[in-house]
């Protein structure tokens, strides 16, 4: 009978952990993604990426391109489309300057220095990230 116990044991077990792992986060910070853009930072509608800290959001994406200057030349650029609500716009905090992004559906917040959740229901999820180049004019986002 113990044997038994144990087989029944063992195949609850392995049904949980299926379970489990088909219920991750992994699908829920699948964030949709669009066309990057290249964009000549010295045009006025980025004259706020002229100085380090500056940002822009750009609608290109798939709900928009955050852009932030982090040095003299480089960038980072996250996708705006909420990790947890995907068909929500993430917005800038206006009490953090440019510095953290907001759902204002499930209001999880994400740093934006390189994506970090801070808190809310997206907490398990990094934003995505575009990759950048820019060589000193233009600024490619992709």
């Amino acid at each position: 009978m113990g044997i038994f116990r144990m087989k029944n044991s063992l195949l609850l077990a392995t049904c949980c952990l299926l379970l489990m792992a088909s219920c991750s986060r992994d699908n829920l910070c699948n964030t949709p993604f669009g066309e990057g853009a290249s964009i000549d930072i010295y045009q006025p509608d980025f004259a706020d990426l002229m100085s380090v800290g500056g940002t822009v959001t750009i609608n290109r994406g798939y709900k928009g391109i955050f852009v932030r200057r982090t040095s003299y030349s480089e960038f980072v650029a996250f996708e705006c489309a909420c990790p947890h609500c995907h068909e929500v716009r993430l917005t800038p905090d206006p009490d953090w300057n440019g510095a953290v992004l907001q759902c204002p559906d499930c209001h999880s917040k994400f740093e934006t220095e390189y994506g970090m959740p801070l808190d809310g229901s997206a907490t398990g999820c990094m934003l995505y990230e575009y990759r950048t180049y820019f060589d000193g004019y233009t600024l490619e986002i992709y």
